[in-house]
């Protein structure tokens, strides 16, 4: 009987490996389609948004309650100037729970400052700050990306052993 069960055993390890590493090959294939939308979103902002110079407004350290803890924002506000009109917008730079952090980061905007910025030409109120060929603007992306890979190599690991063990 117990030789019988150790070959069942085996086959019935393997099969369990084989849908686990169905199951991650599934899970990045479902990471890597969620990602594409936000690289293409991304690079739609770098080839059809014009850039422009904008002038800092406010820029300042804005808290709001969120659960059991402080979330510090970067609040800006902009000037810039499209088709002769002035637009003013508000945007936030940056998010965080580490105060010091976001004091930095609007360090980096001080008031009547100049800083280049990209427009929504359908929507000019709409803009980006720090737009660009950078992992910082492709952040969320790659890190979507990045959840895809993992998934993929732990389904090619755990694949791989299931085949070692027959």
């Amino acid at each position: 009987m117990s030789a019988r069960s150790k070959p069942q055993e085996v086959h019935q390890k393997r099969g369990t490996l084989r849908v686990i590493a169905a199951a991650n090959f599934i899970f990045a294939a479902i990471f890597v389609v969620f990602s594409v939308p936000f690289f293409w979103r991304q690079i739609d902002v770098l080839r059809s948004w014009p850039q422009t110079e904008a002038q800092v407004l406010r820029s300042e350290v804005v808290a709001q309650a969120s659960g059991h803890e402080n979330v510090y924002r970067a609040k800006l506000q902009m000037l810039y100037t499209v088709n002769s009109q002035p637009i003013t917008a508000d945007l936030t730079s940056f998010e965080s729970s580490n105060y010091e952090a976001t004091q930095q980061r609007v360090a980096q905007f001080p008031v009547g400052s100049h800083q280049a910025l990209r427009y929504d030409p359908a929507n000019p109120a709409q803009a980006r700050l720090g737009a660009g060929w950078n992992t910082t603007f492709f952040a969320l992306p790659l890190i979507v990306f990045g959840m895809a890979t993992v998934f993929l190599l732990i389904g090619s690991v755990l694949l791989a052993i299931a085949k070692a063990s027959s």
